[in-house]
């Protein structure tokens, strides 16, 4: 079933990708939000069963004074696994490795110091996780930071032409919130949060699960030459055969 999902939504970047009009690679190059080189962002996740689930969905996107850009989204990668690396008691700090699959990047054109002619880059996610460490007191969730890390290949050109991205993300708040502390934490969803995302990758304003923050990203392109066709769909379907 996973499977499907995930051919469903590479289907349409597909599609997106077939009617494009490719007019120049991303250049090469690596860029940081730290030195306004482009937009930080928020992020929101769709709890399948809670905070640490399987099947959990991911969807960030730029921002800028609480206004979505169109520098960057992560289109709904789902949490296939969540490893503890080191566990905590009632108190304390625990760790986890949280694996994605499935999913896409975009990368907006003009106005980005990457931009070589498209409108946007659209990339399929090859690897994405998160190190996870999250605090505890007395049993409940008072905060959580994160290490992320994606690389994508960009649609529409060679299999050279590669993204890779990480950053770090605060959690801000959860709903419901039994089981974590509010306040420090949000229980109700700001402005500038994008809507909880599904398993097909469209939007609701009302769900459960988290919102963070995404900032100090890094992102680097590289392989990047002349436009192609885009990839087939036998070979997207292998990247998700078990």
């Amino acid at each position: 079933m996973r499977n499907a999902i995930l051919v469903s939504i590479l289907a349409v970047v597909l599609v997106m990708g077939a009617a494009a009009v490719y007019a120049g690679p991303p250049v090469n190059g690596t860029w940081k939000s730290t030195n306004g080189d482009f937009d930080e962002g928020t992020a929101t996740s769709s709890w399948a069963g809670g905070y640490l689930s399987l099947g959990n969905i991911l969807y960030g996107r730029s921002t800028s004074g609480g206004v979505f850009t169109n520098d960057w989204s992560i289109n709904c990668p789902s949490v296939v696994s969540v490893v503890t690396l080191v566990p905590s008691g009632p108190t304390g700090n625990a760790i986890y490795l949280i694996t994605y699959a499935g999913g896409y990047v975009t990368l907006g054109g003009p106005g980005n110091p990457w931009n070589g002619g498209d409108a946007v880059y659209t990339g399929t996610i090859d690897t994405y996780t998160e190190v996870r460490t999250v605090q505890y007191v007395s049993g409940k969730v008072v905060g959580a930071v994160s290490d992320h890390s994606v690389t994508a290949h960009i649609v529409g050109y060679p299999e050279s032409c590669v993204a890779w991205a990480i950053g770090n993300g605060v959690l801000r708040g959860t709903t419901p919130n039994a089981g974590f502390s509010a306040p420090p934490l949000q229980n109700v969803k700001p402005a500038g949060y994008p809507d909880y995302p599904n398993a097909f990758c469209t939007l609701s304003p009302t769900g459960t699960g988290h919102w963070d923050d995404i900032r100090d990203l890094t992102v680097t392109v590289q392989g990047c030459a002349v436009a192609t066709q885009p990839s087939t769909w036998g070979n997207v379907k292998a990247m998700y055969r078990n």
